[in-house]
């Protein structure tokens, strides 16, 4: 079951594939378990739960994922035991999936639209200071003479 999500304030997000088990155990690039790490004091979040490949720092798989962020993600999930699945219940997980896959694409998506209105802005910011700068510059050549 793979599912995207977002990192915590990179205004440049991609969204993260990640690998949920039905117990809720969180895997890598490497398809291993994923450790709990904690965010040492360089970081802004310091103290802070992160999920880490269990390879770091020796091989390039460079997950990275808040325990915050993941378990926000996957607090309305109860977990059910894997011997116990049906087909009825896999649907109904399957089901969630999808629906929580939609809710992660929305998120995205609203964060995406904040982004371009910011560049929008910021554009039409610097088009009127152009457009200001060439008036004052016509207004000054015109009354020069």
């Amino acid at each position: 079951m793979s599912n995207s999500s977002n990192s915590s304030c990179n205004t440049n997000r991609i969204p993260k594939i990640f690998k949920v088990d039905m117990d809720g155990n969180l895997y890598c690039h490497h398809d291993i378990r994923a450790v709990i790490r904690v965010a040492g004091r360089r970081s802004v979040r310091c103290g802070a739960e992160f999920y880490g490949c269990s390879q770091w720092p020796r091989d390039d798989c460079k997950f990275f994922m808040w325990k915050r962020d993941f378990d926000k993600l996957f607090e309305v999930h109860s977990t059910c035991s894997s011997s116990a699945v049906t087909r009825s219940d896999a649907m109904t997980g399957n089901e969630y999936n999808l629906q929580l896959r939609n809710n992660l694409l929305s998120q995205e998506n609203n964060m995406l639209k904040r982004q371009i209105c910011a560049k929008e802005f910021m554009l039409k910011q610097q088009f009127l200071f152009s457009l200001f700068v060439i008036i004052a510059m016509l207004f000054y050549i015109v009354y020069r003479i």
